[in-house]
């Protein structure tokens, strides 16, 4: 198989290795716009590297000639997904990544012209494999799975802001600004930023933490995977106070609009990326990183023999591979036609559980649990 990895940032590359070690892959063709970063992650791939500019139709469509998968790496995905699975339309390419706001969501999940297309083009296009969505989602289809009546769907994850990715930092705040939906009483719902806080208490090491509404996948994939559900929720944060406190500074006094400021020559949302990208940026907002993993938490409410239902589940991921394995899990069932459909999913949608379980149970840095009645935590079991 040939397989395109667009994106050799932090998790691209790490996407790129996975799928560059698993059977039947021949070539991986590691592409972005800084083709220095392409051939490094060439070169310990085996690789080819190329040059990619995403909004460029003529170059992507010359880069997936003769592939049989491209995995779309580079963020933020409000800005990114369109082209990508246009160009994998385009040229008959199934498609795959690990988009975490609701606006890709959004646009490739609920507009059912996205759907005939790559339907009509007999491939299919999964979006949000990584750990919030994507294992999220999958942990709610497994409880689903194990309840007769599901009803209630609530994802909650806390994880570590840091200034050397600030690519996660656009996204958490674009997610955060007050666009994000929540699927509450059977309909999509705004909201708003930082509504409805409550406590969390994950696993140790990471504890209580305080999260609000956010804008991942799930409130919008979710209820789409699984009909019959009244609600699906993403409370989210990091793990830092004075992290949240400068994202929620930020979208308070308006640095996450897009809207140009003719005195700024830009808008205050790139305006801030810009300064959060240079040295200046960088030492302002630097900020210690807690030595604790990401947790993710899903609940499933319910009924089942006829008695109310509660299932919880949580992972914790210390490195990339939360995101990068379940990402490159996901993209070889597509390329190798195991999921045997064509139009949009997200995994909860198309990915069997027991597969994409036992899958991941094979990488060592990703903890999954299921947490019984009594709060005792165990292995998760599939």
């Amino acid at each position: 198989m040939r397989i395109v990895v667009l994106g050799c940032g932090f998790h691209g590359r790490g996407v790129a290795y996975e799928i560059a070690a698993a059977p039947g892959v021949e070539t991986v063709v590691a592409a972005d716009l800084n083709p220095a970063r392409a051939s490094r992650v060439a070169s310990k791939t085996r690789g080819e590297a190329a040059a990619a500019d995403l909004f460029d139709p003529d170059a992507l469509d010359a880069l997936l000639a003769g592939a049989d998968l491209v995995f779309n790496a580079v963020g933020p995905y409000h800005r990114t997904a369109r082209p990508v699975v246009e160009a994998a339309i385009r040229n008959r390419v199934p498609y795959c990544d690990m988009a975490d706001d609701h606006e890709a969501a959004e646009l490739l999940l609920l507009d059912p012209d996205w759907d005939a297309r790559a339907r009509a083009a007999g491939i299919g296009v999964v979006t949000g494999c990584g750990i919030a969505p994507g294992i999220t989602g999958m942990l709610a289809k497994l409880g689903c799975e194990r309840m007769a009546r599901p009803r209630r769907v609530a994802a909650r994850f806390s994880w570590n802001y840091s200034i050397a990715y600030p690519a996660a930092i656009h996204h958490f705040l674009r997610i955060n600004s007050g666009l994000a939906p929540q699927f509450v009483g059977g309909a999509l719902v705004r909201p708003g930023p930082f509504a409805e806080p409550e406590t969390v208490r994950f696993l140790a090491p990471v504890g209580e933490r305080r999260v609000y509404c956010t804008g991942i996948n799930d409130p919008v994939s979710v209820p789409r995977s699984i009909p019959g559900l009244e609600e699906v929720t993403a409370k989210g944060c990091f793990h830092q106070e004075e992290a949240n406190e400068f994202l929620e500074a930020m979208v308070r006094w308006g640095w996450t609009s897009y809207e140009p400021v003719p005195a700024l020559g830009t808008s205050p949302f790139e305006a801030l990326i810009a300064y959060l990208n240079s040295a200046q940026g960088r030492g302002r907002f630097d900020i210690a990183q807690e030595p604790v993993p990401m947790a993710i938490r899903v609940e499933v409410e319910g009924e089942d023999n006829g008695a109310p239902a509660r299932l919880v589940f949580e992972g914790q991921d210390e490195t990339r591979r939360g995101t990068t394995a379940p990402s490159a899990i996901v993209a070889l069932m597509l390329a190798r036609g195991e999921l045997g459909f064509t139009g949009v999913r997200a995994p909860e949608g198309c990915v069997p559980t027991a597969g994409f379980f036992r899958a991941l149970a094979a990488v060592p840095d990703v903890k999954l649990f299921e947490i019984d009645a009594k709060g005792e935590a165990r292995p998760l079991a599939v």
